[in-house]
Protein backbone atom coordinates (compact mmCIF):
# COMPACT_ATOMS: atom_id res chain seq x y z
CA UNK A 1 0.00 0.00 0.00
CA UNK A 2 1.56 3.53 -0.65
CA UNK A 3 2.23 5.57 2.22
CA UNK A 4 0.98 9.75 2.59
CA UNK A 5 3.80 11.81 1.48
CA UNK A 6 3.80 15.49 2.91
CA UNK A 7 7.44 16.60 0.83
CA UNK A 8 5.70 16.61 -2.63
CA UNK A 9 7.20 17.42 -6.03
CA UNK A 10 6.84 21.05 -7.93
CA UNK A 11 4.47 19.32 -10.10
CA UNK A 12 2.89 16.40 -11.80
CA UNK A 13 1.60 15.11 -15.01
CA UNK A 14 -1.99 14.40 -13.04
CA UNK A 15 -3.70 15.17 -9.81
CA UNK A 16 -6.37 13.13 -9.23
CA UNK A 17 -9.09 14.41 -6.65
CA UNK A 18 -10.50 11.47 -5.00
CA UNK A 19 -9.42 8.19 -3.68
CA UNK A 20 -12.36 6.30 -3.85
CA UNK A 21 -12.90 3.53 -6.68
CA UNK A 22 -12.56 5.56 -9.65
CA UNK A 23 -9.17 7.41 -8.55
CA UNK A 24 -7.74 4.28 -7.17
CA UNK A 25 -8.35 3.08 -10.77
CA UNK A 26 -6.57 5.42 -12.30
CA UNK A 27 -3.80 6.39 -9.83
CA UNK A 28 -3.16 2.71 -10.46
CA UNK A 29 -3.09 2.69 -14.69
CA UNK A 30 -1.46 6.05 -14.72
CA UNK A 31 1.18 5.43 -12.41
CA UNK A 32 2.15 1.74 -14.05
CA UNK A 33 1.92 3.81 -17.37
CA UNK A 34 5.39 6.37 -15.88
CA UNK A 35 3.19 8.63 -15.49
CA UNK A 36 3.72 11.56 -12.39
CA UNK A 37 0.57 11.17 -10.36
CA UNK A 38 -0.27 12.79 -6.90
CA UNK A 39 -3.68 11.22 -5.44
CA UNK A 40 -5.22 13.88 -3.02
CA UNK A 41 -7.90 12.06 -0.29
CA UNK A 42 -9.50 14.16 2.51
CA UNK A 43 -9.80 11.00 4.56
CA UNK A 44 -7.08 8.32 5.93
CA UNK A 45 -6.08 4.82 5.86
CA UNK A 46 -8.11 2.28 6.64
CA UNK A 47 -7.77 0.98 10.26
CA UNK A 48 -10.79 0.53 11.38
CA UNK A 49 -11.44 -3.43 12.19
CA UNK A 50 -14.94 -3.24 10.41
CA UNK A 51 -13.68 -1.85 7.31
CA UNK A 52 -11.56 -5.45 6.33
CA UNK A 53 -14.31 -7.67 8.10
CA UNK A 54 -17.18 -8.30 5.59
CA UNK A 55 -19.97 -8.99 7.92
CA UNK A 56 -19.24 -5.63 10.12
CA UNK A 57 -20.01 -3.42 7.41
CA UNK A 58 -23.29 -1.77 8.78
CA UNK A 59 -21.09 -0.39 12.06
CA UNK A 60 -19.17 2.07 9.43
CA UNK A 61 -22.21 3.92 8.26
CA UNK A 62 -22.39 7.20 10.55
CA UNK A 63 -18.55 6.60 11.88
CA UNK A 64 -15.44 8.04 11.54
CA UNK A 65 -14.62 6.93 8.03
CA UNK A 66 -18.10 8.42 6.80
CA UNK A 67 -18.88 12.48 5.83
CA UNK A 68 -22.42 11.83 6.99
CA UNK A 69 -24.16 13.40 4.69
CA UNK A 70 -27.82 13.94 4.65
CA UNK A 71 -30.54 15.36 2.42
CA UNK A 72 -32.50 17.94 2.63
CA UNK A 73 -36.23 16.82 4.19
CA UNK A 74 -37.95 15.31 1.12
CA UNK A 75 -41.58 16.12 0.38
CA UNK A 76 -41.94 12.70 -1.36
CA UNK A 77 -41.63 10.60 2.27
CA UNK A 78 -43.58 12.91 4.28
CA UNK A 79 -40.26 15.35 4.78
CA UNK A 80 -38.35 12.15 6.12
CA UNK A 81 -34.30 13.61 6.13
CA UNK A 82 -32.29 11.31 4.36
CA UNK A 83 -28.72 9.65 5.34
CA UNK A 84 -26.31 9.35 2.65
CA UNK A 85 -23.22 7.74 3.31
CA UNK A 86 -19.75 8.53 1.43
CA UNK A 87 -16.39 7.37 2.54
CA UNK A 88 -14.21 9.35 4.40
CA UNK A 89 -10.85 7.14 3.82
CA UNK A 90 -8.59 5.74 1.55
CA UNK A 91 -10.63 3.79 -1.30
CA UNK A 92 -13.86 5.89 -0.24
CA UNK A 93 -17.10 4.56 -0.32
CA UNK A 94 -15.57 0.91 -1.81
CA UNK A 95 -14.33 1.07 1.70
CA UNK A 96 -17.49 1.29 3.74
CA UNK A 97 -20.12 -0.25 1.21
CA UNK A 98 -21.65 -3.48 1.73
CA UNK A 99 -18.95 -4.82 -0.30
CA UNK A 100 -21.72 -5.68 -3.48
CA UNK A 101 -19.96 -5.75 -6.74
CA UNK A 102 -22.36 -6.78 -9.69
CA UNK A 103 -22.57 -5.30 -12.88
CA UNK A 104 -26.43 -5.49 -13.77
CA UNK A 105 -28.22 -5.64 -16.51
CA UNK A 106 -26.47 -4.86 -20.85
CA UNK A 107 -29.85 -2.97 -21.41
CA UNK A 108 -29.03 -0.22 -18.97
CA UNK A 109 -25.64 0.49 -20.38
CA UNK A 110 -27.15 0.25 -23.62
CA UNK A 111 -28.42 3.55 -22.93
CA UNK A 112 -25.54 5.41 -22.34
CA UNK A 113 -24.02 7.45 -25.30
CA UNK A 114 -21.82 5.46 -27.41
CA UNK A 115 -18.49 4.55 -26.29
CA UNK A 116 -20.04 3.84 -23.05
CA UNK A 117 -22.54 0.96 -23.58
CA UNK A 118 -22.00 -2.92 -22.31
CA UNK A 119 -20.39 -3.98 -25.36
CA UNK A 120 -17.90 -0.79 -24.73
CA UNK A 121 -17.45 -1.47 -20.60
CA UNK A 122 -17.33 -5.75 -20.54
CA UNK A 123 -13.48 -5.43 -21.65
CA UNK A 124 -13.06 -2.97 -18.85
CA UNK A 125 -15.34 -5.40 -16.50
CA UNK A 126 -13.26 -8.07 -17.24
CA UNK A 127 -9.48 -6.35 -16.93
CA UNK A 128 -10.69 -5.19 -13.63
CA UNK A 129 -11.29 -8.63 -11.66
CA UNK A 130 -10.10 -11.90 -11.07
CA UNK A 131 -13.45 -13.76 -10.70
CA UNK A 132 -13.94 -16.46 -8.35
CA UNK A 133 -15.38 -18.85 -10.98
CA UNK A 134 -12.21 -18.37 -13.33
CA UNK A 135 -12.28 -16.32 -16.25
CA UNK A 136 -14.20 -16.51 -19.29
CA UNK A 137 -16.05 -14.65 -22.15
CA UNK A 138 -17.79 -12.33 -19.28
CA UNK A 139 -15.64 -12.10 -16.75
CA UNK A 140 -12.22 -11.76 -15.61
CA UNK A 141 -8.97 -13.78 -14.26
CA UNK A 142 -6.13 -11.69 -13.28
CA UNK A 143 -7.47 -8.19 -12.64
CA UNK A 144 -6.75 -6.30 -9.71
CA UNK A 145 -10.35 -6.63 -7.89
CA UNK A 146 -11.02 -9.93 -6.32
CA UNK A 147 -14.96 -10.88 -6.65
CA UNK A 148 -15.60 -13.54 -5.12
CA UNK A 149 -19.53 -15.44 -5.97
CA UNK A 150 -21.15 -17.48 -3.26
CA UNK A 151 -21.56 -20.46 -5.61
CA UNK A 152 -18.26 -20.87 -4.50
CA UNK A 153 -18.57 -21.60 -1.16
CA UNK A 154 -19.81 -23.98 1.12
CA UNK A 155 -20.75 -21.69 4.20
CA UNK A 156 -23.34 -20.16 3.04
CA UNK A 157 -26.42 -19.49 5.19
CA UNK A 158 -29.48 -21.82 5.14
CA UNK A 159 -31.99 -19.02 5.21
CA UNK A 160 -30.87 -17.65 1.44
CA UNK A 161 -31.22 -21.55 0.11
CA UNK A 162 -34.73 -20.88 1.20
CA UNK A 163 -34.81 -17.88 -0.28
CA UNK A 164 -33.56 -19.08 -3.51
CA UNK A 165 -36.00 -22.39 -3.51
CA UNK A 166 -39.05 -20.09 -2.60
CA UNK A 167 -38.06 -17.84 -5.77
CA UNK A 168 -37.65 -20.82 -8.46
CA UNK A 169 -41.27 -22.23 -6.80
CA UNK A 170 -43.11 -19.14 -8.19
CA UNK A 171 -40.98 -19.66 -11.37
CA UNK A 172 -38.01 -17.43 -11.53
CA UNK A 173 -35.27 -19.04 -13.01
CA UNK A 174 -31.90 -19.74 -11.35
CA UNK A 175 -28.79 -17.55 -12.80
CA UNK A 176 -25.22 -19.44 -11.87
CA UNK A 177 -23.52 -16.07 -12.74
CA UNK A 178 -25.50 -12.77 -11.14
CA UNK A 179 -22.80 -10.45 -13.00
CA UNK A 180 -22.17 -13.38 -16.20
CA UNK A 181 -24.06 -13.79 -19.54
CA UNK A 182 -27.75 -14.04 -17.71
CA UNK A 183 -28.13 -11.17 -14.95
CA UNK A 184 -31.65 -11.87 -14.27
CA UNK A 185 -33.21 -14.23 -11.64
CA UNK A 186 -32.14 -15.96 -8.35
CA UNK A 187 -28.40 -16.37 -7.59
CA UNK A 188 -26.38 -16.13 -5.17
CA UNK A 189 -24.60 -12.94 -4.88
CA UNK A 190 -21.50 -11.45 -5.38
CA UNK A 191 -18.65 -10.05 -3.27
CA UNK A 192 -15.29 -7.56 -3.32
CA UNK A 193 -13.93 -10.34 -1.22
CA UNK A 194 -10.12 -11.86 -0.90
CA UNK A 195 -9.24 -14.31 1.63
CA UNK A 196 -11.86 -13.54 3.67
CA UNK A 197 -11.64 -9.78 4.13
CA UNK A 198 -12.61 -6.70 1.95
CA UNK A 199 -11.17 -5.97 -1.37
CA UNK A 200 -11.91 -2.44 -1.90
CA UNK A 201 -10.63 0.15 -4.46
CA UNK A 202 -7.35 0.63 -2.36
CA UNK A 203 -6.39 -2.59 -1.39
CA UNK A 204 -7.04 -4.11 -5.27
CA UNK A 205 -5.40 -0.95 -6.94
CA UNK A 206 -2.98 1.12 -4.84
CA UNK A 207 -1.56 -2.18 -2.82
CA UNK A 208 -0.75 -3.58 -6.17
CA UNK A 209 1.91 -0.72 -7.81
CA UNK A 210 5.24 -1.09 -7.66
CA UNK A 211 7.99 1.29 -8.07
CA UNK A 212 5.89 4.06 -9.96
CA UNK A 213 5.72 7.30 -9.81
CA UNK A 214 2.44 7.41 -7.41
CA UNK A 215 2.20 10.15 -4.27
CA UNK A 216 0.01 9.91 -2.14
CA UNK A 217 -1.23 12.89 0.06
CA UNK A 218 -4.07 11.92 2.80
CA UNK A 219 -6.17 13.88 5.10
CA UNK A 220 -5.80 16.29 2.92
CA UNK A 221 -9.20 18.36 1.65
CA UNK A 222 -9.07 19.88 -1.67
CA UNK A 223 -10.63 23.34 -1.44
CA UNK A 224 -11.17 24.06 -5.01
CA UNK A 225 -9.59 24.09 -8.60
CA UNK A 226 -7.01 26.32 -9.77
CA UNK A 227 -8.38 28.00 -13.12
CA UNK A 228 -6.36 30.36 -15.47
CA UNK A 229 -7.05 31.19 -18.85
CA UNK A 230 -9.89 29.22 -19.69
CA UNK A 231 -7.19 25.81 -18.33
CA UNK A 232 -7.42 24.07 -15.20
CA UNK A 233 -4.05 24.25 -13.86
CA UNK A 234 -4.01 22.36 -10.24
CA UNK A 235 -6.04 22.55 -7.00
CA UNK A 236 -6.72 24.18 -4.73
CA UNK A 237 -5.77 22.91 -1.13
CA UNK A 238 -6.12 24.56 2.60
CA UNK A 239 -2.70 26.48 2.32
CA UNK A 240 -1.32 25.43 -0.84
CA UNK A 241 -2.00 24.56 -4.58
CA UNK A 242 -0.50 21.72 -6.26
CA UNK A 243 0.42 21.82 -10.27
CA UNK A 244 -0.61 19.50 -12.97
CA UNK A 245 0.82 19.53 -16.46
CA UNK A 246 -1.24 17.58 -18.03
CA UNK A 247 -5.05 17.31 -16.57
CA UNK A 248 -6.66 17.44 -12.86
CA UNK A 249 -9.28 14.42 -12.98
CA UNK A 250 -11.85 14.84 -10.30
CA UNK A 251 -13.03 11.49 -8.84
CA UNK A 252 -14.82 12.53 -5.76
CA UNK A 253 -18.04 10.97 -6.37
CA UNK A 254 -21.58 12.26 -7.46
CA UNK A 255 -22.07 14.62 -4.91
CA UNK A 256 -18.56 16.48 -4.30
CA UNK A 257 -17.62 16.19 -7.59
CA UNK A 258 -20.24 18.86 -8.49
CA UNK A 259 -19.93 20.75 -5.46
CA UNK A 260 -16.13 21.15 -6.34
CA UNK A 261 -16.94 22.43 -9.76
CA UNK A 262 -19.42 25.09 -8.67
CA UNK A 263 -17.03 26.32 -5.55
CA UNK A 264 -14.53 26.50 -8.89
CA UNK A 265 -16.85 28.59 -11.17
CA UNK A 266 -18.14 25.75 -12.96
CA UNK A 267 -21.92 25.30 -13.21
CA UNK A 268 -25.37 26.62 -13.24
CA UNK A 269 -24.44 30.60 -13.60
CA UNK A 270 -27.29 32.11 -11.81
CA UNK A 271 -26.71 30.18 -8.50
CA UNK A 272 -23.25 30.99 -8.80
CA UNK A 273 -23.77 34.47 -9.12
CA UNK A 274 -26.13 34.23 -5.85
CA UNK A 275 -22.92 33.01 -3.94
CA UNK A 276 -20.82 35.52 -5.05
CA UNK A 277 -18.66 32.81 -6.78
CA UNK A 278 -17.09 34.22 -10.47
CA UNK A 279 -18.42 32.29 -13.27
CA UNK A 280 -15.64 30.03 -15.67
CA UNK A 281 -17.90 28.31 -17.47
CA UNK A 282 -21.48 28.80 -17.38
CA UNK A 283 -23.16 24.83 -16.59
CA UNK A 284 -26.21 25.00 -16.05
CA UNK A 285 -26.33 20.78 -15.46
CA UNK A 286 -23.82 20.63 -12.75
CA UNK A 287 -25.51 18.77 -9.92
CA UNK A 288 -28.89 18.27 -12.23
CA UNK A 289 -30.37 14.91 -12.37
CA UNK A 290 -28.98 13.14 -9.13
CA UNK A 291 -30.69 9.63 -9.54
CA UNK A 292 -30.05 7.14 -6.69
CA UNK A 293 -31.89 3.43 -5.82
CA UNK A 294 -34.83 3.19 -3.25
CA UNK A 295 -35.33 -0.10 -0.90
CA UNK A 296 -38.39 -0.69 1.39
CA UNK A 297 -36.98 -1.91 4.66
CA UNK A 298 -38.17 -4.00 4.85
CA UNK A 299 -40.81 -7.12 4.65
CA UNK A 300 -39.64 -8.43 8.19
CA UNK A 301 -40.68 -11.96 9.77
CA UNK A 302 -40.08 -13.25 12.82
CA UNK A 303 -38.65 -16.92 13.07
CA UNK A 304 -39.52 -20.01 14.39
CA UNK A 305 -35.59 -19.98 15.74
CA UNK A 306 -32.31 -18.68 15.87
CA UNK A 307 -30.88 -17.32 12.35
CA UNK A 308 -27.42 -17.75 11.76
CA UNK A 309 -25.12 -15.26 11.01
CA UNK A 310 -24.08 -14.72 7.87
CA UNK A 311 -20.12 -14.89 6.77
CA UNK A 312 -20.08 -12.19 4.15
CA UNK A 313 -22.35 -9.46 4.08
CA UNK A 314 -26.01 -10.86 5.52
CA UNK A 315 -27.20 -10.68 2.28
CA UNK A 316 -26.41 -14.30 0.26
CA UNK A 317 -28.57 -14.76 -1.96
CA UNK A 318 -30.66 -12.16 -3.95
CA UNK A 319 -33.56 -12.08 -7.19
CA UNK A 320 -33.44 -9.61 -9.99
CA UNK A 321 -36.97 -9.97 -11.42
CA UNK A 322 -36.90 -10.01 -15.26
CA UNK A 323 -39.33 -8.01 -17.13
CA UNK A 324 -41.61 -9.70 -20.07
CA UNK A 325 -38.96 -9.13 -22.23
CA UNK A 326 -35.34 -10.68 -21.36
CA UNK A 327 -33.41 -7.91 -23.39
CA UNK A 328 -35.00 -5.58 -20.81
CA UNK A 329 -33.19 -4.86 -17.56
CA UNK A 330 -35.32 -4.92 -14.12
CA UNK A 331 -37.12 -2.80 -12.52
CA UNK A 332 -36.61 -4.95 -9.18
CA UNK A 333 -34.23 -6.30 -6.67
CA UNK A 334 -35.09 -8.16 -3.79
CA UNK A 335 -32.38 -9.43 -0.75
CA UNK A 336 -32.14 -11.89 1.43
CA UNK A 337 -31.11 -10.49 4.60
CA UNK A 338 -30.20 -12.60 7.36
CA UNK A 339 -30.62 -9.59 10.15
CA UNK A 340 -33.47 -7.62 11.41
CA UNK A 341 -33.26 -4.90 9.15
CA UNK A 342 -36.22 -2.00 9.47
CA UNK A 343 -35.84 1.49 9.95
CA UNK A 344 -36.88 2.82 13.49
CA UNK A 345 -39.61 4.83 11.63
CA UNK A 346 -41.41 1.04 10.83
CA UNK A 347 -41.30 -0.12 14.19
CA UNK A 348 -39.54 -2.57 16.66
CA UNK A 349 -38.80 -6.03 15.22
CA UNK A 350 -38.24 -9.19 17.90
CA UNK A 351 -35.06 -11.35 17.43
CA UNK A 352 -34.67 -13.83 15.87
CA UNK A 353 -35.91 -12.53 12.68
CA UNK A 354 -35.02 -12.03 8.95
CA UNK A 355 -35.71 -9.37 6.07
CA UNK A 356 -36.73 -9.64 2.56
CA UNK A 357 -35.72 -5.96 1.20
CA UNK A 358 -37.39 -5.07 -2.38
CA UNK A 359 -35.07 -2.40 -4.02
CA UNK A 360 -36.42 -0.04 -7.29
CA UNK A 361 -33.48 -0.59 -9.82
CA UNK A 362 -35.02 2.15 -12.33
CA UNK A 363 -36.11 5.24 -10.85
CA UNK A 364 -38.23 7.79 -12.67
CA UNK A 365 -37.48 10.61 -9.99
CA UNK A 366 -34.66 13.42 -10.32
CA UNK A 367 -33.17 15.52 -7.82
CA UNK A 368 -30.72 17.93 -7.96
CA UNK A 369 -27.69 19.22 -5.59
CA UNK A 370 -26.73 22.77 -4.80
CA UNK A 371 -24.25 24.62 -2.56
CA UNK A 372 -25.00 25.76 0.74
CA UNK A 373 -22.44 28.73 0.42
CA UNK A 374 -19.09 29.73 -0.77
CA UNK A 375 -17.28 27.84 2.11
CA UNK A 376 -15.42 25.08 0.67
CA UNK A 377 -16.03 23.18 3.64
CA UNK A 378 -19.88 23.38 3.47
CA UNK A 379 -21.84 20.01 2.93
CA UNK A 380 -23.54 20.34 -0.37
CA UNK A 381 -27.46 20.65 -0.03
CA UNK A 382 -28.56 17.19 -1.67
CA UNK A 383 -31.85 16.82 -2.93
CA UNK A 384 -32.44 13.48 -4.52
CA UNK A 385 -36.56 14.11 -4.84
CA UNK A 386 -37.00 10.96 -3.89
CA UNK A 387 -40.70 9.30 -4.58
CA UNK A 388 -41.42 13.32 -6.82
CA UNK A 389 -42.54 10.89 -10.25
CA UNK A 390 -45.65 8.88 -8.94
CA UNK A 391 -44.30 5.70 -10.89
CA UNK A 392 -41.86 5.09 -8.27
CA UNK A 393 -44.22 4.84 -5.48
CA UNK A 394 -46.42 2.53 -7.52
CA UNK A 395 -42.99 -0.34 -8.42
CA UNK A 396 -42.27 0.23 -4.53
CA UNK A 397 -45.41 -0.73 -3.85
CA UNK A 398 -45.34 -3.68 -6.50
CA UNK A 399 -41.63 -4.98 -5.12
CA UNK A 400 -43.36 -5.29 -1.65
CA UNK A 401 -46.00 -7.52 -3.50
CA UNK A 402 -43.25 -9.70 -5.06
CA UNK A 403 -41.46 -10.13 -2.09
CA UNK A 404 -44.35 -11.22 0.31
CA UNK A 405 -44.81 -13.89 -2.63
CA UNK A 406 -41.15 -15.38 -1.78
CA UNK A 407 -41.52 -14.71 1.78
CA UNK A 408 -44.56 -17.12 2.09
CA UNK A 409 -43.60 -19.76 0.15
CA UNK A 410 -43.61 -23.51 1.49
CA UNK A 411 -39.39 -22.93 1.36
CA UNK A 412 -39.85 -21.12 4.56
CA UNK A 413 -41.90 -22.84 6.18
CA UNK A 414 -39.36 -23.64 8.64
CA UNK A 415 -38.03 -20.37 9.65
CA UNK A 416 -41.46 -18.20 9.13
CA UNK A 417 -43.20 -17.90 12.37
CA UNK A 418 -44.84 -14.41 11.20
CA UNK A 419 -45.46 -11.90 9.31
CA UNK A 420 -44.15 -8.41 10.93
CA UNK A 421 -43.90 -6.07 8.87
CA UNK A 422 -46.22 -4.59 6.76
CA UNK A 423 -47.96 -6.99 8.45
CA UNK A 424 -51.05 -9.59 7.52
CA UNK A 425 -54.03 -6.48 7.50
CA UNK A 426 -52.04 -4.61 5.40
CA UNK A 427 -53.33 -6.02 2.14
CA UNK A 428 -54.61 -2.87 0.07
CA UNK A 429 -52.40 -0.42 -2.24
CA UNK A 430 -53.09 2.69 -0.47
CA UNK A 431 -52.18 0.37 2.60
CA UNK A 432 -49.06 -0.49 1.27
CA UNK A 433 -48.18 3.34 -0.13
CA UNK A 434 -48.45 4.12 3.96
CA UNK A 435 -45.96 1.71 4.73
CA UNK A 436 -43.65 2.75 1.63
CA UNK A 437 -43.48 6.53 3.10
CA UNK A 438 -42.43 5.25 6.53
CA UNK A 439 -39.66 1.97 4.92
CA UNK A 440 -37.98 3.55 2.31
CA UNK A 441 -34.54 4.56 2.37
CA UNK A 442 -31.61 5.16 0.10
CA UNK A 443 -29.46 2.84 -1.40
CA UNK A 444 -26.76 4.91 -1.82
CA UNK A 445 -25.89 4.96 -5.59
CA UNK A 446 -26.02 8.44 -6.32
CA UNK A 447 -25.39 9.37 -9.63
CA UNK A 448 -25.66 11.65 -12.36
CA UNK A 449 -24.59 15.23 -11.64
CA UNK A 450 -22.32 15.68 -13.97
CA UNK A 451 -23.65 13.83 -16.71
CA UNK A 452 -21.72 12.73 -20.11
CA UNK A 453 -23.27 15.37 -22.71
CA UNK A 454 -24.42 17.35 -20.41
CA UNK A 455 -21.63 18.48 -18.36
CA UNK A 456 -18.69 16.57 -19.95
CA UNK A 457 -18.02 15.10 -23.38
CA UNK A 458 -17.74 11.31 -24.35
CA UNK A 459 -14.13 11.20 -23.01
CA UNK A 460 -15.07 12.59 -19.82
CA UNK A 461 -13.28 16.45 -20.68
CA UNK A 462 -15.39 19.21 -18.59
CA UNK A 463 -16.87 21.28 -21.51
CA UNK A 464 -15.45 24.66 -21.65
CA UNK A 465 -12.69 23.96 -19.31
CA UNK A 466 -9.47 22.36 -20.54
CA UNK A 467 -7.00 20.15 -18.12
CA UNK A 468 -10.05 18.90 -16.32
CA UNK A 469 -11.80 15.78 -16.27
CA UNK A 470 -14.46 14.32 -14.09
CA UNK A 471 -14.16 10.50 -13.75
CA UNK A 472 -16.51 8.80 -11.70
CA UNK A 473 -20.64 7.85 -10.82
CA UNK A 474 -21.27 11.34 -11.71
CA UNK A 475 -20.95 11.48 -15.52
CA UNK A 476 -23.54 8.07 -15.56
CA UNK A 477 -25.87 9.12 -17.77
CA UNK A 478 -28.31 6.45 -16.03
CA UNK A 479 -28.55 4.62 -12.98
CA UNK A 480 -27.06 0.69 -13.37
CA UNK A 481 -29.35 -1.64 -12.57
CA UNK A 482 -27.64 -2.92 -9.94
CA UNK A 483 -24.96 -1.52 -7.24
CA UNK A 484 -22.84 0.78 -8.63
CA UNK A 485 -19.25 0.29 -7.72
CA UNK A 486 -18.74 -2.25 -10.37
CA UNK A 487 -19.40 0.43 -12.94
CA UNK A 488 -17.59 3.13 -11.50
CA UNK A 489 -14.50 0.55 -11.67
CA UNK A 490 -15.11 -0.35 -15.38
CA UNK A 491 -15.72 3.27 -16.50
CA UNK A 492 -12.77 4.74 -14.95
CA UNK A 493 -10.78 1.86 -16.28
CA UNK A 494 -12.06 2.91 -19.40
CA UNK A 495 -10.93 6.55 -18.71
CA UNK A 496 -7.75 5.60 -17.97
CA UNK A 497 -7.20 4.74 -21.48
CA UNK A 498 -8.57 7.65 -22.81
CA UNK A 499 -6.71 9.44 -20.40
CA UNK A 500 -3.20 8.32 -21.68
CA UNK A 501 -4.40 8.27 -25.58
CA UNK A 502 -4.28 11.99 -24.59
Amino acid sequence: MLESKQQLRASYDYVIVGAGSAGCVLAHRLGVAGRRVLLVEAGGQATLPAIADPPEWPKLQGSDVDWRYVTTPQPGLGGRIIRCPRGKVLGGSSAINALAYQRGHPAAYDRWPEGWRFKDLLPYFKRAETFSGGGNAWRGGDGPLHVLSLADVADRTPLASAFVTASQDLGYRMTSDVGGEVTTGVGWNQLSIKAGRRDDAATAYLGSVENAAIDLLMNTQAAGLAIEGGRCIGVRLAERMVRADAEVLLCAGAIDSPRLLMLSGIGPADHLRSLAIPVVSDLPDVGRHIEDHLLVAGVAYAAKREVPRSHYNHCDALLYVPRTDPDESPEHLVMCLSLPFVLPGVGQLPAPAYVLVPCLMRPRSRGSLKLASADPLAPALIDPSYLSDPADLDLLVEGISIARDIGAGSAFADWRAREVFPGPESTSPAELRKFVLRAADSFHHPVGTCRIGDVVDTALRVKGVAGLRVIDASVFTGIPQAMINAATIAVAERASDLVLAG
